[in-house]
């Protein structure tokens, strides 16, 4: 007789979901185009340099991750952030989902 497995579909402890939007509010040679699958659920591992590879993978863009800004609250991350530690650190509504703006930082028009 064989013992098949059980699987559950529960939340790994450190997943956490994000919603990642271009920053409109930045002036026109900075903006990025939308993302067409905005919302994510992923490791709070992630740092915010992989998000950068994210955005440029999922925009076909190929340009440099230096070249893009990540936002929380209007405010830039550095790369080596974990998307925890900002949500825990930067972000300022904890009951709702974690959203972070992208842009091209000065480095991205050259």
């Amino acid at each position: 007789q064989y013992s098949v497995p059980t699987t559950t579909k529960s939340r790994a402890p450190d997943e956490l979901p994000l919603i990642l939007q271009p920053d409109i509010s930045a002036q026109k040679e900075f903006q990025m185009p939308p993302l067409k699958l905005p919302y994510l659920r992923t490791s709070g591992r992630l740092k915010v340099a992989n998000v950068k590879k994210y955005v440029l993978k999922m925009l076909k863009l190929e340009t440099s991750p230096a070249a893009v800004e990540i936002l929380c609250n209007g405010d830039p991350l550095g790369d080596e952030l974990s998307l925890t530690f900002v949500q825990r650190t930067r972000w300022l509504r904890p009951t709702e989902d974690l959203l972070l703006q992208y842009r091209f930082g000065e480095e991205g028009l050259f």
